[in-house]
């Protein structure tokens, strides 16, 4: 069964229950996987130079290396850029709460989603799906189409209604290299389509000039 996007009060559940349980680190995961729509397997290569100037302040922006993305290395590397995604206030404050919550100052080759098992690891790919999964769980969500590739969902179908529905916009936004790939992304429920064709009035379109 393939994943859904979150819906935005999901979030907010999601976020106020790692805050409440104090679980700092997984709420700056889930909140900058929303907000960037970086991989689980890109996010977990994020070092604290990434994300802080050389003055301590949050970054304005973050770039994943080719080298650290999905297909960056092999014989489909030439196809695979470097991808920058500029940080908005929301993913911002969240680095600036989760630094805030650090007894000691991050150095910059620290991994941002670190490990508790290990010197400067961090988190498994595995672990990081069974946070989101487990936490939808545990706040009375349906779990069964939630995982990490939920944070994408997200940000694509985001982006796309931002955007006015705009697919080649949300394409270039997802770093990926076809737009039939970001459609896969933007699923559409059947109360959708019934409302497209309920407002659907074909007698008031415009009328065809001259006949055939």
């Amino acid at each position: 069964m393939t994943t859904r996007a979150l819906a935005p009060y999901e979030i907010i559940l999601l976020t106020q229950a790692l805050e409440t349980r104090h679980r700092h680190r997984d709420r700056l995961f889930l909140l900058l996987a929303v907000t960037t729509g970086f991989r689980v397997s890109e996010l977990l290569t994020l070092r604290f130079g990434q994300l802080l100037t050389s003055t301590s302040q949050v970054a304005k922006e973050i770039t994943v290396a080719r080298r650290l993305m999905k297909g960056g290395h092999g014989v489909r590397a030439k196809t695979v850029r470097s991808r920058r995604v500029p940080l908005n206030e929301t993913a911002r404050a969240a680095v600036e709460t989760y630094l805030a919550t650090l007894t000691v100052p991050p150095a910059t080759d620290t991994f941002v989603f670190l490990s508790r098992k290990g010197d400067n690891r961090p988190i498994s790919r595995c672990q990081a799906h069974l946070l989101i999964k487990t936490l939808a769980r545990e706040v009375g969500l349906d779990a069964s189409r939630v995982g990490c590739h939920s944070t994408r969902k997200t940000y694509a179908r985001g982006l796309y209604e931002a955007s006015g529905h705009d697919l080649i916009k949300t394409q270039r936004l997802m770093g990926h290299t076809n737009p039939m790939t970001t459609a896969r992304y933007l699923d559409t429920n059947e109360a959708e389509l019934d409302t497209l064709v309920l407002g659907f009035n074909p007698m008031s379109a415009s009328p065809q000039t001259g006949h055939r």
